[in-house]
């Protein structure tokens, strides 16, 4: 009689590699899960480390502002609402670039902006301007702090347009959307930094601010180099400006459906963007 001799049937074999696949699948499936969340978060780290000194050097601008009523501000109002990428300018006690010559006094012109000059290599960059400032009468060329009626704009055009100047450095190289509001003492949100209701018509030395919310848009340097400054440029126009109509969170979350909302620009580059809110909350005289 013939013994059987021992093995697997061609059923089994292929049962076993059936199970091998769908375990190598499931396997390769988490390795790529994994890969894209470390991809995700190395990108919002490097966004997160981009912003960190931007927010804290505009904490100490913002902390040393000056607020005197007989001084300029160049900031955003009902007769500035700057559509598009604001721009900021006013007095702080901090630190800038000073005169080669001259007694340096303890404060600057301080200017935040996005640059919007095509030609330049921090085209669609946020800058930062801190010219310092000499006292009064210690020099025939160079302009000490100037006072009411005198502007900002008049005395340092560059602090207030797109001009050039070689004090303006770049603090934050992939934010390319700048937008800020104010929150008013009474709790308003507001695009004017005074409270119309009290009867007040200007800034008056920010007598009326309790903090300026700064909003920004940012994309992580391996991302940025997927568009174009066209697309970056389109990108930026997309995200809408402060409305008085938006509650806390409401701009940021305009701004997040405009970027869902985008189709014609590489989506992997979208998905990339970042935004971020900061309230600087500015010290009682």
């Amino acid at each position: 009689m013939r013994s059987r001799t021992g093995g697997f049937t061609l059923v089994e074999l292929l049962v076993t590699i059936a199970v091998l696949v769908v375990l190598i699948l499931l396997v390769s499936r988490l390795f790529s899960s994994a890969a894209a969340v470390i991809t995700s978060a190395n990108k919002r780290m490097d966004a997160d480390v981009q912003l960190r000194p931007l927010f804290d050097r505009m904490a100490v601008d913002f902390s040393q502002m000056l607020k005197r009523s007989d001084i300029d501000y160049y900031v955003k109002s009902s007769a500035n609402l700057e559509a598009g990428n604001d721009q900021i300018a006013f007095y702080s006690a901090v630190a800038g670039y000073y005169p080669s010559s001259g007694s340096q006094s303890p404060i600057s012109v301080v200017s935040y902006r996005v640059n919007s000059t095509p030609a330049s290599i921090t085209f669609k960059k946020l800058e930062r301007m801190a010219k310092g400032l000499v006292w009064n009468g210690v020099s025939a060329s160079d302009t000490p702090i100037v006072f009411l009626p005198l502007t900002i704009a008049s005395a340092w055009p560059s602090a207030t347009n797109g001009s050039s100047d070689s004090d303006y450095e770049l603090i934050a190289p992939y934010v390319f959307r700048f937008e800020y509001y104010y929150r008013l003492k009474s709790g308003v949100l507001s695009e004017k930094p005074w409270e119309g209701s009290t009867g007040h018509t200007n800034v008056a030395g920010m007598q009326d601010v309790a903090a300026i919310s700064i909003c920004v848009a940012t994309m992580d340097p391996k991302s940025r180099v997927l568009v174009s400054d066209s697309q970056i440029t389109m990108l930026a126009e997309r995200l809408p400006d402060f409305s008085t109509w938006m509650a806390p969170g409401d701009l940021l979350n305009q701004w997040q459906t405009a970027l869902d909302g985008t189709t014609d620009i590489s989506r992997p580059a979208v998905s990339a963007v970042r935004i971020y809110e900061r309230y600087f909350y500015l010290l009682p005289k």
